[in-house]
């Protein structure tokens, strides 16, 4: 379609719907973008389970729960079992008593095309890690396939399936791969996307700046002594053993440790030496800034904070997209791989020295930083949405 020419016509008012699984990982990633179509001037009903109606209204959106069924809090099982209904649902429901010019799903909620092709609108998609194609099928490590494959048991029964009416696209990897929107958008650099010859230019790469986040704690950097190192397994894995081994580790050496410990209090660690500041959440993108290493569990929220900050990182993956993406980043000489649980305090403390060391990693960081920095950004992500509808 031939792009509008800016300032040829008034800019035409849509009234988009934005639909998401109740996952953070999945739904933070995408909410610049619904700020950036606000501010633009047009319209979002984002629908997302009642966890994410704060987050969504900061971005001026219109936050719409779930329907009636799906609970307030729901377990992680419950999660699993009924937000795939009841994203769709909700979805269709909605777009069949409003009119919506476009929808905008995220590719683990790969049912969103369904919604779409029958509310007869087109549709974009977004991905919150690396983009899949056949080619980065074929390639990807046999854990990640399985992984996919107990997603697919888990969260899509026989009889949601018959009830969505998708048989021909059950399945994770028949419904991202096998879908087609006009514009995907995903949600890292360009040069950290593998195989990127088998994307065409529906395919648009960029890393949202992420917000500075309020927070309760003050961290005091300026008396803190370098190299200083930061530690999280990110929101979801809290282990307080692992936590401890880190302390056994760390504690003493020649390093400042920032160490987040999840659902992990602090108070129950035992004596934390004076060089480690423990706290159960810390303000990632701004602890990022003033890091020299990152050892980090590597989901892509994550690792897209770290590249930003240019970060090199010590990269201990546990499960899904996390595996590809430490794979991915010690190919491009961006990180070094550790052994998940049990760790090794001794070889936690080795690798670490090892990057905090290494000035051709921390150079290769500082260039994928630059390199960020002039990939697309939310305006052009907005315009080009624009044009398709």
């Amino acid at each position: 379609m031939t792009p509008r020419r800016q300032g040829a016509m008034k800019l035409k008012k849509l009234h988009i719907l934005m639909v998401n699984l109740p996952y953070s990982g999945h739904t933070n990633p995408t909410l610049p973008l619904a700020r950036a179509l606000v501010g633009r001037g047009h319209s979002v009903t984002y629908i997302n389970a009642e966890a994410f109606r704060e987050p969504v209204e900061k971005t001026g959106a219109e936050f719409r729960p779930y329907g009636k069924d799906y609970p307030d809090h729901p377990t992680e099982n419950q999660k699993k079992r009924m937000s795939f209904r009841a994203a769709f649902d909700t979805a269709l429901e909605t777009g069949e008593r409003e009119h919506f010019d476009l929808l905008i799903y995220e590719m683990f909620f790969h049912p969103g095309i369904e919604v779409a092709n029958r509310l007869h609108i087109p549709c974009v998609r977004q991905f919150s890690q690396p983009a899949w194609s056949e080619a980065t099928w074929r390639k990807a490590p046999k854990i990640f396939r399985l992984s996919a494959w107990l997603i697919d048991r888990q969260v899509l029964s026989g009889d949601d399936i018959k009830h969505m009416e998708i048989t021909g696209r059950s399945s994770l990897h028949d419904g991202v791969i096998g879908a087609n929107p006009a514009l995907n958008i995903v949600y890292l650099p360009e040069q950290f996307q593998p195989e990127r010859d088998s994307f065409d230019e529906s395919f648009v790469f960029t890393v949202p700046q992420p917000e500075r986040t309020a927070s309760e704690i003050t961290i005091p950097f300026d008396e803190m002594k370098k190299p200083l190192v930061y530690i999280s397994l990110g929101s979801i894995i809290s282990n307080k053993g692992f936590c401890k081994e880190c302390i056994r580790a760390f504690g003493g050496k020649e390093f400042s440790v920032i160490l987040s410990t999840g659902r992990v209090d602090p108070g129950s660690l035992g004596k934390i030496p004076p060089n480690i500041y423990a706290h159960s959440f810390v303000p990632q993108t701004e602890v990022l800034r003033h890091a020299d290493v990152f050892l980090t569990h590597c989901g892509m929220n994550s690792v897209n904070e770290a590249l930003s900050s240019g970060v090199p990182m010590v990269a201990i993956p546990f499960i899904n997209d996390q595996v590809t993406n430490a794979a991915r980043l010690t190919e491009l000489g961006l990180a070094r791989r550790v052994r998940s649980f049990p760790s090794s305090g001794r070889q936690l403390l080795r690798t670490v020295r090892e990057v905090a060391a290494d000035s051709e990693m921390k150079a290769r960081a500082e260039e994928m930083r630059s390199m960020i920095e002039k990939q697309p950004g939310m305006d052009s992500i907005v315009k080009r949405i624009e044009y398709i509808v």
